[in-house]
């Protein structure tokens, strides 16, 4: 499983973590593949990593090709502002890990930079993300519809490839569900290529409800009813471990 990996984040998991939990083998061949990804897992059971390790080994692929531009590639929308601040502060380790494996591979690896934009965030910060993006941007539903109103945010936003939506059960059945939905849509009309979605929860009944959240009503396969994606003829994909 490990293999598909680029060395460096290959054996970095294997030193830090061992082997992979079971979201993360079933998760990660569907995200390679370019599928919606929708993992339903207890909490502790990797889901985070199941969902950011591909991002973070495509950001390491460009960066040691030289190719790794300040740029917004990995959108990550957490309903609850200090969720945010925690999984920024959890992707440091594996950043710090993965330059520091690099080093010893004997390869320079550029810095993969994070950053959080909520409410909170104070205007210098905010204005910093706009000045010099991300590589990784964590933000909130609400403050994800208040980047896609503004030039400078949708700017932002045009280079994403990836959005995570985690805890997606807690927004999938309320208004702010319908807003991020709304959003999720925006976005995807500003990129020039249609951005993987993957969802994360432990708790998600009707599966099969929060998949076509996820997704959007118009890419459910009118004779499975199985969500599906319109625009990249890639299934969508759910995981339950």
């Amino acid at each position: 499983m490990l293999q598909a990996f680029h060395p460096v984040v290959g054996r970095w998991f294997e030193r830090r973590f061992g082997t992979p939990t079971a979201c993360q083998e079933s998760g990660w061949p569907a995200i390679r593949a370019g599928e919606d990804v929708l993992i339903a897992a207890p909490t502790g059971s990797g889901k985070t990593l199941a969902a950011f390790l591909s991002c973070l080994d495509d950001l390491l692929r460009r960066g040691l090709d030289g190719g790794l531009e300040p740029r917004t590639q990995v959108l990550y929308v957490s309903p609850l502002k200090a969720l945010s601040n925690d999984v920024r502060r959890n992707l440091e380790e594996p950043l710090a890990g993965l330059r520091a494996e690099a080093e010893a591979q004997g390869l320079g690896l550029p810095p993969i930079r994070t950053a959080v934009r909520t409410g909170d965030t104070p205007a210098k910060e905010r204005a910093a993300v706009l000045r010099e993006p991300p590589h990784v941007l964590i933000t909130t539903p609400e403050s994800l519809y208040v980047l896609l109103t503004s030039a400078g945010g949708r700017k932002l936003l045009e280079p994403v490839r990836t959005v995570i939506v985690d805890e997606i059960h807690a927004v999938a059945r309320d208004k702010r569900g319908s807003h991020l939905a709304l959003s999720l849509e925006r976005l995807e009309g500003l990129c020039a290529v249609r951005p993987q979605r993957i969802g994360l929860s432990a708790t998600q009944r009707p599966i099969e409800e929060i998949a076509r959240f996820l997704v959007g009503a118009g890419r459910v396969d009118a004779r499975t009813g199985r969500p599906r994606s319109r625009a990249t003829s890639a299934k969508t994909t759910w995981i339950e471990a």
